[in-house]
């Protein structure tokens, strides 16, 4: 029985019990930004993230609350079988193209001078009809109308799912740089059926180092992440599931994203790091609403026991929009725990907003009010260094 013991402790504690400590080894967030790993703990490294988030679930609550308000609405108008009415009218959504949904975003955006050129254009010179048309746009702003298609263009074809952000990832390691590579997708599984979508594949590069004195070890590393815009249409949805992981998945944008992360160890019984991110995005792809997005990103975390086989994992992340991206206005938690035995890492958490800035709850990330949605989602990596 002892030498099976004594087999457990060999597998398990390579570089904690019977070898010399590397500063921050066994030290990572999965939220967060960690530093860069010394060359003599990681080479390589290949593994798999995956977010597991009940998203469609809030999106079902929109579409019911919308269905409630169109038959409430159809009823006090005297329409003829208006439950029918309206459930056929929802049926019919579902079934328009997305080519057709992006036509009528980008009607619903014009201004009320805009609408009446886009009429004499077409043809339309009666004043009559183009003074009826400029007094009802008037009634409502270009963002107004636009939120109120998007909210429609989701709740249509919202149904009980489980949305899944899946991204295999690989990473080379030198004594000065890191390179990292990812393909992030989604799989979305309900109703009979499960759709898969590509997300943007996504490129990492960072450089730094760790200074140790006295059992204390001091570790700066700066990088630059982008996120190429790759991604197919139907996987913008995701987005919404982890508003931190939101880039990998919004196909319509190349985003930049420099960031700074500082971190102290002490004797390898519990690490501390910071970071801060500057998030740039570009619209490149299918006309977006906004021409480029600018969030500051930032987030404290700490992994306790990172020497030994298990560890614990607590982090704070937080965003704040800059120009065009009031939905990532959140501050969330992340709790969980990190396994690691020789070469194999394992690592399981949770992830839920615990702040949100005040804002209605038509404030939109792809269509779908943010005040709508899940705020739960569970975190797991599985990774093989050598």
């Amino acid at each position: 029985m002892r030498r099976w013991w004594v087999l457990v402790v060999l597998l398990a504690c390579p570089a904690g019990v019977l070898a010399k400590h590397k500063p921050f080894d066994g030290a990572e967030m999965l939220t967060g930004r960690s530093l860069k790993p010394a060359v003599e703990t990681r080479r390589f490294r290949v593994g798999l993230d995956i977010g597991v988030s009940p998203m469609a679930a809030a999106l079902g609550t929109v579409k019911k609350e919308l269905e409630q308000q169109a038959t409430e609405k159809a009823c006090a108008a005297g329409v003829p079988n208006c439950e029918e009415a309206v459930q056929q009218g929802f049926d019919a959504l579902a079934k328009v193209p997305d080519a057709t949904w992006d036509q009528m975003e980008a009607a619903a955006s014009l201004t009320k001078d805009q609408v009446v050129q886009k009429l004499r254009e077409a043809g339309v010179t009666d004043p009559n009809v183009l003074d009826t048309v400029a007094s009802y746009v008037s009634k409502s702003t270009p963002e107004e109308r636009r939120q109120a298609v998007q909210a429609a263009r989701i709740a249509a074809r919202a149904d009980d799912a489980v949305n899944l952000l899946m991204e295999p990832f690989a990473s080379l390691n030198t004594r000065y740089v890191e390179v990292g590579l990812s393909f992030p997708f989604t799989v979305r599984v309900g109703d009979g059926a499960t759709d898969a979508d590509f997300g943007n594949m996504t490129v990492d590069l960072r450089s730094g180092g760790a200074w140790s004195l006295q059992g204390l070890a001091l570790g700066v590393t700066g990088g630059l992440t982008g996120y190429l815009p790759t991604g197919t249409r139907a996987a913008d949805r995701s987005a919404r599931a982890d508003l931190f992981q939101a880039p990998k998945v919004l196909h319509q944008y190349l985003t930049l994203a420099p960031y700074l992360v500082v971190g102290l160890d002490v004797g390898g019984w519990i690490a501390v790091m910071a970071h801060l991110e500057y998030l740039a995005g570009i619209g490149v792809r299918d006309h977006p609403v906004h021409a480029s997005t600018h969030v500051l990103k930032y987030g404290l975390g700490t992994v306790v026991l990172p020497r030994i086989f298990i560890n614990i994992l607590a982090e704070l992340n937080g965003m704040v929009s800059l120009k065009n991206a009031e939905a990532f206005d959140v501050l969330s938690v992340t709790g969980g725990l990190q396994f690691h035995i020789a070469f194999f890492r394992l690592a399981l958490a949770v992830n839920a907003p615990i702040w949100s800035g005040s804002r209605p709850d038509t404030t939109t990330l792809g269509g779908v009010p943010v005040g709508r949605l899940s705020t739960l989602s569970v975190i797991a990596r599985a990774a093989f260094r050598f």
